[in-house]
């Protein structure tokens, strides 16, 4: 069996070979998977750019459908969704002006803010709790036994990190 192509926007598998490959790109299921894909993407500002300009789509609003979907030249959101996506994307605008526009002090130097960052971890939980029980108990294993049987060192446990399940 040869080698075969799975397209992840199509979700379509097919054999491998540059004409194959070549039309499937070009093909109208592809480039419209594409799009949809990327618009997914797209923030609310610029989703309301384009959906402003359009003009209401009247298979829309008179069947409650249209088979052109994403694709379909006319804009499918009622006038209050439209409101609704310009309020969103106005509060998304702000959010980012606020982020770019937070002042930062002057007399913060790097070494600071590190001091500052390394105190602040060390008031953290430990997260190996138990290295003064094994630091206790270590003593009474042999130290020529083989590394199944003796206990991690304290250098073991910090170079490992645990794994979170779930």
């Amino acid at each position: 069996m040869g080698k075969r192509y799975h397209c992840d926007y199509c979700d379509k598998t097919f054999p491998d070979s540059a004409s194959n490959r070549k039309k499937h790109l070009k093909g109208v299921f592809h480039t419209r998977m594409k799009l949809l894909h990327y618009d997914s993407f797209r923030d609310a500002e610029t989703v309301f750019k384009v959906e402003s300009t359009k003009k209401p789509c009247r298979r829309f609003q008179q069947a409650g459908g249209c088979d052109y979907g994403t694709t379909c030249k006319f804009s499918h959101l009622s006038p209050s969704e439209l409101a609704e996506l310009e309020a969103r994307a106005e509060a998304e605008k702000r959010a980012s002006k606020q982020i770019i526009s937070a002042p930062l002090p002057a007399d913060v130097t790097v070494q600071e803010w590190t001091r500052k960052r390394l105190k602040a971890q060390e008031r953290l939980p430990e997260p190996f709790a138990y290295k003064f029980i094994l630091a206790e108990g270590s003593a009474a294993v042999d130290k020529n036994a083989c590394g199944s049987v003796r206990a991690p060192s304290l250098d073991d446990l910090l170079a490992c990190r645990p794994n979170h399940w779930g």
